[in-house]
């Protein structure tokens, strides 16, 4: 009597002994089938299994190149607009890109200026929340890199067997952002005294007799090197690629702003002179000229919301009276204000001062005498803050 069972074969043959032989044997042949039909589905995927991975390879390898080429084109990039910044020249701009892009190659490729377009133009926006947009023009302010490479990069498996070859391309812009940069200079009482005199209850060495405070400020005082420092720094801004405005700040036992932001860098020069003329002194304030720098930045009617804030910072001596300085500096940093600082003399507090800056995101530098002050103004001058803008 045959039988047949309405289960599985791999249900049924763990009853073999209750069906027999026979049955066992068709069972064998159905499972013998099946294998055979997984094994033809198999030949037959493979291949089809075979172009998905090498398309998924070549499509991370593209993607690879691509990311390597960016970040090669962005640091070249910022380099060129560095140096345009420092120098103003164009051909620098180009070496320090070309310099740049060797340094980082891409899939193992070399590339150079040869292998880029470069344009040097202007970036503008009149809102924070307008992008940049560039145009090649004159008296640039920012430049334009678009890397390609100098030859196709070859994909590491072949479509359909024929070899194919990719050559991506990107693209960097690095602005010269706009910058409202407050000057807060220490006119105390100290600053009356030469670089290298200690001051103190004698008159400055270089004073005429009879002179005391609220006369016209003695020759040799570090306030008139001050004067001289800040003029360079003037003159820099006045012939870069930036767009600035500048306000200045002043301060003793209390704090002034004594020029709103602007870019008539005149009446600035015109202010400091006529604190030459009558020079009170004072206590030092340093926390009350923080403070100050940073309403001078904050004006509404003439901060610009998109421009990168700057607060330069001076003094000469040790803070005594008022505003501390590190909560102010703490203050201004939470207002995104980026903090230089200078101390000028061997009298000054220079842990705390590059405290000050070290809060800000800044720089601090010491002068010993004038010829320093001035390098360290340049300096700042130099190093005021670019952007990738695209």
């Amino acid at each position: 009597m045959r039988m047949r069972s309405a289960y599985p074969c791999s249900v049924v043959k763990t009853d073999l002994r209750l069906v027999g032989p026979r049955f066992e044997m068709i069972c064998l042949r159905r499972q013998s089938a099946r294998t055979g039909a997984t094994m033809a589905l198999l030949v037959f995927m493979l291949p089809v299994i075979l172009c998905i991975a090498s398309y998924v390879i070549n499509l991370a390898y593209m993607e690879t190149a691509r990311t390597e080429l960016q970040i090669s084109t962005d640091v070249a990039t910022r380099a060129a607009g560095r140096m345009l910044a420092v120098t103003g020249d164009q051909d620098q701009a180009i070496a320090a890109a070309d310099r740049f892009l060797q340094m980082n190659p891409y899939s193992n490729r070399e590339i150079s200026v040869g292998g880029t377009d470069i344009v040097f133009g202007v970036s503008t926006r009149t809102d924070e929340t307008q992008r940049y947009v560039f145009a090649p023009g004159e008296n640039p302010n920012a430049v334009s890199l678009r890397s390609f490479g100098e030859d196709d990069v070859e994909m590491i498996f072949p479509t359909l067997g024929v070899q194919t070859y990719f050559r991506p391309i990107k693209q960097a812009i690095c602005t010269q952002i706009e910058l409202d940069i407050s000057i807060v200079l220490d006119r105390s009482g100290s600053m009356a005294y030469a670089s290298d005199e200690i001051s103190g209850g004698d008159p400055p060495q270089s004073a005429p007799p009879g002179w005391s405070s609220g006369d016209p400020v003695p020759p040799n005082a570090r306030w008139l090197d001050t004067i001289a420092a800040v003029q360079e720094f003037l003159n820099i801004m006045q012939t870069s690629s930036h767009d600035e405005r500048v306000s200045l700040c002043t301060y003793s036992t209390k704090s002034a702003t004594d020029v709103k932001l602007t870019d008539d860098y005149a009446s600035i020069t015109a202010e400091m002179q006529d604190h030459s003329l009558k020079f009170d002194g004072g206590y030092t304030n340093i926390g009350a000229g923080i403070l100050e720098g940073a309403a001078a930045l904050s004006d509404k009617k003439l901060a610009r919301p998109w421009a990168s804030r700057i607060l330069i910072l001076m003094s000469d001596g040790i803070h005594n009276t008022g505003t501390e300085p590190i909560p102010a500096s703490q203050q201004a940093a939470n207002e995104k204000i980026m903090i230089f600082t200078v101390t000028f003399s061997d009298e000054a507090e220079q842990s705390k001062m590059a405290e000050v800056a070290s809060n800000g995101g800044g720089k601090h530098y010491h002068a010993a005498d004038s010829a320093q002050l001035a390098e360290a103004f340049r300096d700042i001058a130099k190093s005021l803050p670019t952007l990738i803008t695209f």
